[in-house]
């Protein structure tokens, strides 16, 4: 396979409703290193990389890298883009995975697919958007970047990307589509509160810290409806209306 990627995890450590979530405790280890050993087990080598920000509360993601020598870039805060361009320029990918360094238990096989089907179909973004909340990749081609660098105004927008991508006006996109069983949006597997932690933590636990592929976790949580339940009135932290809308004022594509 000749096309180069990067996985490239978006991680800080200011989080408004869970503090320092990136260091929180998955069976003896900070989450973001329970996340780096789950990705790194993809078939499709790519270098492993922590993007973070300068800021000084996330020198602890630095002491952290470095003991356990993980490649990490520092950039603005806001400019989640800058870091992903910059990353992607010096090491010349055709391309990145995004990850989200919230969400540990994002599955290695689907990264492995959804590769192989964005270079199969020559695209320039590949999502999924059916598996539970906290386990899809997204794939990104560097020139997808470079549009977007260009074309959105305010940079500090660019923590949502996803709202500039899936835009198939102006980037050749596709959704990856997983088989049935995987199909589970009703399950949330991201962790952005407490209750989204105790959900982690129970599943880290049960299988003494590494977790198997996504289907048979879901399996255990649907015999385990107690422990999935925990977390399902939590709201996406998403973008509000309002929000949306101002993203969108600021995109300024060229016909």
């Amino acid at each position: 396979m000749k096309n180069s990627f990067l996985s490239l995890v978006a991680v800080r450590l200011k989080s408004k409703r869970l503090k320092e979530k990136a260091l929180a405790n998955l069976y003896k280890k900070p989450l973001i290193l329970r996340l780096t050993e789950r990705i790194s087990q993809a078939k499709i080598p790519s270098e492993i990389i922590w993007c973070t920000s300068k800021n000084k509360n996330d020198n602890k993601l630095e002491t952290l890298a470095k003991l356990n020598n993980i490649s990490l870039y520092r950039g603005s805060e806001l400019n989640v883009l800058s870091r992903f361009l910059s990353v992607a320029k010096k090491r010349k990918a055709d391309g990145i995975i995004r990850i989200t360094g919230d969400n540990p238990l994002t599955d290695p096989r689907i990264i492995d697919l959804m590769i192989r089907f964005h270079i199969k179909n020559k695209l320039e973004y590949t999502y999924t958007d059916d598996l539970p909340l906290g386990t899809s990749p997204e794939i990104i081609s560097f020139k997808a970047l470079e549009k977007c660098n260009k074309v959105i105004k305010d940079k500090k927008y660019t923590e949502y990307l996803t709202f500039f991508l899936k835009n198939p006006k102006y980037f050749k996109i596709k959704k990856y589509q997983v088989k049935k069983k995987l199909n589970r949006k009703d399950i949330r597997l991201t962790v952005d509160t407490k209750e989204d932690l105790e959900v982690l933590k129970k599943i880290y636990n049960k299988y003494k810290g590494y977790p198997p592929n996504l289907d048979k976790i879901i399996l255990w949580l649907d015999k385990n409806k107690n422990i999935k339940e925990i977390n399902k009135n939590i709201s996406r932290n998403d973008m509000d209306f309002k929000k949306y809308c101002k993203v969108n004022k600021n995109i300024n594509f060229l016909k």
